[in-house]
């Protein structure tokens, strides 16, 4: 399958229903006969679209379900019938949206919707009536404390053209005066798209007087395959330089000053990070690099380097091995140079960003700063991969940390050490 690049496969009765993304990098819905199938040149019922990706799909009595997002924070419901494909209106603006059917016989449908500042709320669908009806399965909770947190979607403009998308969260109160604390989360790797989600630390952040910045940088999915083949391998450039630009984009725009911004990037999103500080070290106050991969050129040694191959590239081949050595921000440390404060975490259990990878990076870092700012390394005895294997109370905790350093290096007074008094 993966040659035919045969997605979501769905048989039924003598046919198979599949998403392809052959010759069509933002996915198509098709069919093809089981006793001769073709999946290279089936029968193509929904053909791809420009800018939406066919996320997932569905096939009922009434014909077939299916979403696509748009820049990976705009979702979308459509049903195709009868050779018709009609886009349905949801029932409010959802930024991530999954289908649920009682099977290919039956006319019953619900979706599941939900975005950066709405709890995943469940609709049954009505295709007599076009309308919705909301039937949660357990009952939502009210958050007024959240009430005035607005949301941004726009697209910077990347210094090769490309348009970047970029989510802001914050609180309508907020000015752009310069002076706002904003926090910019980024990954960028797998093709996997960062999809809007009920997020309350993100909020909480926002009520606080900051900024959430969501960099939706080359790597991810958030464009269909070609985004994501845009920061692959010898193109992985790409995705640390769109998280510089968007950075830049926020400070000229007047929403941010460099002394006010912290980078957040966790596992692979380390690579994001970490390069972003060897290659504008001036351009950031802090940087929390979260069980990151800071070390690609040794990645391949570990337990789960062998499966990142594909992704990232070998030591064994010359091309991806000066690939791997330009995406390694362990290499491109200098002596002498001013680096932004910088949190640096591992699990000890962790087997895929094993933790002597991000132990060395902090070694060096530490061992070459020249600045006055704090670079600190903490294990987690306890953790795996960021807050796998550990419980709700340690994981909260974790986050938390996070937070409160951000918090702290960026200003916010609430945060700052208060002077020992007790004699």
């Amino acid at each position: 399958y993966k040659a035919d690049k045969v997605y979501e496969k769905k048989p039924i009765g003598k046919e198979v229903y599949f998403m392809s993304g052959y010759n069509s990098p933002n996915f198509k819905l098709c069919k093809t006969n089981l006793d001769k199938p073709d999946f290279k040149n089936p029968e193509i019922l929904v053909l791809e679209k420009k800018d939406e990706v066919i996320q997932s799909f569905e096939v009922t009595k009434d014909g077939i379900y299916y979403t696509t997002t748009k820049n990976g924070v705009d979702a979308r419901f459509y049903l195709y019938r009868n050779g018709k494909d009609i886009p349905i209106k949801l029932p409010f603006v959802a930024g991530s949206l999954s289908i649920q059917t009682k099977g290919k016989d039956y006319s019953d449908v619900w979706i599941y919707c939900s975005g950066w500042t709405n709890e995943t709320r469940r609709f049954k669908y009505d295709v007599k009536t076009n309308g919705f009806q909301e039937e949660n399965l357990v009952p939502l909770i009210d958050y007024p404390e959240f009430e005035g947190v607005f949301v941004e979607e726009t697209s910077i403009k990347a210094r090769d053209g490309e348009e970047v998308p970029l989510t802001l969260i914050y609180d309508k109160s907020i000015k752009k005066n310069g002076n706002t604390p904003v926090l910019i989360d980024a990954y960028g790797s797998y093709g996997t798209t960062y999809s809007p989600f009920f997020a309350r630390s993100y909020l909480m952040w926002a009520k606080k007087g900051g900024i959430v910045a969501i960099a939706h940088v080359r790597g991810g999915g958030e464009k269909g395959e070609r985004w994501h083949k845009a920061g692959y391998k010898e193109t992985k450039p790409n995705t640390w330089r769109d998280l510089i630009d968007c950075t830049e984009y926020l400070i000229k725009e007047g929403y941010t000053s460099k002394d006010k911004v912290a980078i957040w990037g966790t596992s692979a999103g380390g690579i994001t990070m970490g390069m972003a500080i060897t290659e504008k070290p001036d351009l950031f106050k802090t940087a929390i690099i979260d069980v990151g991969a800071t070390n690609t050129l040794r990645n391949e040694i570990t337990p789960n380097g062998p499966g990142n191959v594909p992704e990232f590239g070998t030591v064994t081949k010359p091309d991806e091995f000066k690939a791997l050595l330009e995406m390694d921000a362990f290499h491109h440390i200098k002596k002498g140079e001013k680096y932004p404060a910088t949190l640096i975490t591992s699990g000890i259990n962790d087997s895929r960003v094993v933790s002597w990878m991000p132990a060395k990076f902090a070694a060096k870092l530490m061992a070459n700063d020249a600045s006055n700012n704090p670079i600190l390394y903490k294990v987690d005895y306890e953790g795996g991969h960021g807050s796998s294997g550990v419980d709700f109370a340690h994981a909260y905790a974790r986050v938390g940390e996070i937070f409160a350093f951000a918090a702290w290096q960026l200003g916010l007074p609430e945060y700052q050490p208060k002077e020992n008094t007790t004699k």
